[in-house]
C-alpha cells in the first residue's frame, strides 16, 4: 500500500473535502463503503458481521488497508475499477466502534490491530464519514482467517474458516489447494501443546451422613408439625344445684339449653377442620416418606457448600499463544458438581424442606384453602454469575462425571485459573482421580493428562442439644 496514497484519501476528509474523493477509484489498499438505515455495517445481521471480519481479514492478508465508509462506489462501463460516485455521509451514532472490534476480536485469528477515524462533512456536521484502517500482518503471522463461514440463507456457520485477501478492487479467497498446503505444512512446523492441570485451591468433599442423622431430623420435622393439633382439655367439674324445678322450667331451661348449643356451634362447624386429626398425622407421615429420599443429597450438598469450592489452574509450557483451549474433566460416576455457590452458605439447621400438608385447623370452610401439591426435596438454588461470565457444564455418561470449562486464551508460559467447581461424593478416600483432556484452536493434537485432587472428609452429626446438624471435619 502506498503510504502517500493513504496521507491523501485521510487528508482530504481532513481538510473537510469529501468532494474531492469522487472520482477516485478502489484497488488493492481501498474499499468504499455505502452507509445505508443502519450505518456501513448493520450489526444485528449475521450476513454484515462476516462483511466486516470478512474486509478486515483481506486488508490485513494484502499489506493493509483503508475502508472509506459514505462513498457510493460503483463500476462505469469505461473504468476498469470501481471508483466513488458520490459521497453519502451519515450520522455517527450508526457507529459502534465498541462493537465492531468485538466483531473483529471474535470471529478474526490472529488479532489484527485496527484504527477508527471519524470525520465530519463541511456542509452537515452533524454527519461525516468513517475510515477504518487496517494494519498488515507481519509474515510471521500470516494468513488472518475468519473463524466462521457464511451459509446461504446468510448465516453465520461454526467449524469452517475462510481465508479473504484483497486482490485489485475485489476480495477472493485463497483456493482451497493452497489452504490445504499452508495447513499440511503447518501442522508438520508448529509446537506441540505442552498443558499441565493442578490444584489451585480448595479440595473434593467426602460427605458421611449417617442415618440417624437422617431419622432424627424426620421426627423433629414431624414433631413441629404435629404441634398445631388440639390438646387435650381439663375442664374443671362444677357442683350441681341440688334445687329441683317444675316441669314447665326444666322444659323452658332445655329449650334455652338446646338453642344456646346450636348458636354455640354455628363458628365450631365454620372452623372446624374438615380432617379428623388422625387423617391429619397420616398427611404428615406420607409427607415425611416422600421427603425422605431428597433428605440425604440435599443435606450433602450444604455441607459441601461449607468449604472452599475447588480452584484449578491450567499451566501453558510452551512458547505457543493457545487459543480457546478447552479443558474436559472425567471423574468416577459417584462425584457430584455444583458449577455456582450460592450468595450465603446454607445453614445445616435450614434444609430446603418442601411445602407441608395445610397445619390441622386451617383447612376448614373458613380457610377455603387447598391443600398444595408435594414437590420432591430440590436442593440448594445456586444464585448465577452475571451472564458475562461463562459457567462450566457437566453432564453424566457411561465415564462417570464430565466436566466441560468453558474455552480460554492461555498465553506462552502462562497460567490461567479455571472457573472454580464445588465437587462432592458420599464415598471417597483420600484423593479423587481426575481425567482430563484439552484440545485448542490453533494447534493439533489432544493433550490428556491425569490428576489427583485431595478429598476433605466430612461427617455430620446431630447431638441431642443442638438445634440442627453439625458439620465435623476428620
Amino acid at each position: 500500500m502506498s503510504a502517500d496514497s493513504r496521507v491523501k484519501i485521510v487528508s482530504l476528509l481532513g481538510q473537510r473535502r469529501p468532494e474531492a474523493v469522487v472520482g477516485l477509484p478502489e484497488s488493492h489498499w481501498v474499499d468504499f463503503k455505502s452507509a445505508g438505515p443502519k450505518g456501513p455495517y448493520d450489526l444485528s445481521l449475521e450476513a454484515k458481521k462476516y462483511e466486516l471480519a470478512k474486509d478486515v481479514a483481506a486488508f490485513a492478508n494484502a499489506g493493509g488497508g483503508l475502508l472509506v465508509c459514505g462513498f457510493k462506489a460503483a463500476r462505469r462501463p469505461t473504468d476498469l475499477h470501481e471508483t466513488v460516485l458520490k459521497a453519502m455521509p451519515f450520522a455517527k451514532q450508526l457507529v459502534n466502534t465498541e462493537r465492531y472490534k468485538g466483531i473483529i476480536a471474535e470471529y478474526v485469528r490472529p488479532l489484527i490491530e485496527v484504527e477508527f477515524h471519524w470525520f465530519e462533512d463541511p456542509a452537515e456536521p452533524e454527519v461525516g464519514y468513517l475510515v477504518i484502517e487496517v494494519q498488515a500482518l507481519s509474515e510471521s503471522e500470516r494468513w488472518a482467517v475468519v473463524t466462521r463461514t457464511l451459509s446461504d440463507d446468510g448465516r453465520l456457520v461454526k467449524g469452517g474458516i475462510a481465508i479473504p485477501r484483497r486482490h485489485g478492487d475485489q476480495t477472493e479467497y485463497l483456493p482451497p489447494d493452497e489452504v490445504y498446503r499452508l495447513v499440511n505444512s503447518g501442522l508438520r512446523d508448529r509446537p506441540a501443546m505442552d498443558l499441565d492441570l493442578v490444584v489451585a485451591d480448595g479440595a473434593a468433599a467426602g460427605v458421611d451422613v449417617a442415618e440417624a442423622v437422617i431419622d432424627s431430623l424426620v421426627q423433629k420435622r414431624r414433631h413441629e408439625l404435629l404441634a398445631c393439633l388440639p390438646q387435650p382439655e381439663q375442664r374443671p367439674s362444677r357442683r350441681r344445684d341440688s334445687a329441683s324445678l317444675s316441669g314447665i322450667e326444666q322444659l323452658a331451661a332445655e329449650q334455652i339449653s338446646r338453642l344456646s348449643g346450636i348458636a354455640a356451634s354455628l363458628p365450631e362447624v365454620l372452623s372446624r377442620d374438615f380432617r379428623s386429626p388422625q387423617q391429619y398425622r397420616d398427611e404428615v407421615d406420607a409427607y415425611l416418606v416422600r421427603c425422605g429420599p431428597g433428605i440425604l443429597p440435599v443435606l450433602e450438598q450444604a455441607v459441601a457448600l461449607q468449604r472452599a469450592p475447588l480452584s484449578l489452574q491450567l499451566v501453558n509450557n510452551s512458547d505457543a499463544m493457545l487459543h480457546q483451549v478447552e479443558v474436559v474433566a472425567t471423574l468416577a460416576p459417584g462425584y457430584h458438581v455444583i458449577v455456582a455457590a450460592p450468595g450465603s452458605t446454607p445453614d445445616l439447621s435450614q434444609l430446603p424442606w418442601p411445602e407441608p400438608p395445610v397445619p390441622y385447623g386451617q383447612n376448614t370452610l373458613l380457610a377455603a384453602q387447598v391443600v398444595p401439591g408435594l414437590p420432591a426435596v430440590g436442593g440448594y438454588k445456586a444464585r448465577r454469575r452475571p451472564s458475562s461470565a461463562q459457567l462450566p457444564e457437566w453432564a453424566r455418561s457411561a465415564d462417570g462425571l464430565v466436566i466441560r470449562f468453558p474455552p480460554l486464551d492461555v498465553r506462552a508460559r502462562a497460567t490461567v485459573l479455571l472457573p472454580p467447581v464445588t465437587l462432592y461424593s458420599p464415598a471417597a478416600d483420600g484423593t479423587a482421580a481426575c481425567r482430563w483432556t484439552a484440545t485448542c484452536t490453533n494447534l493439533s493434537g489432544r493433550e490428556e493428562k491425569t490428576l489427583s485432587i485431595p478429598v476433605e472428609q466430612l461427617s455430620v452429626t446431630l447431638p441431642a442439644d443442638a438445634d440442627g446438624p453439625e458439620l465435623v471435619a476428620r
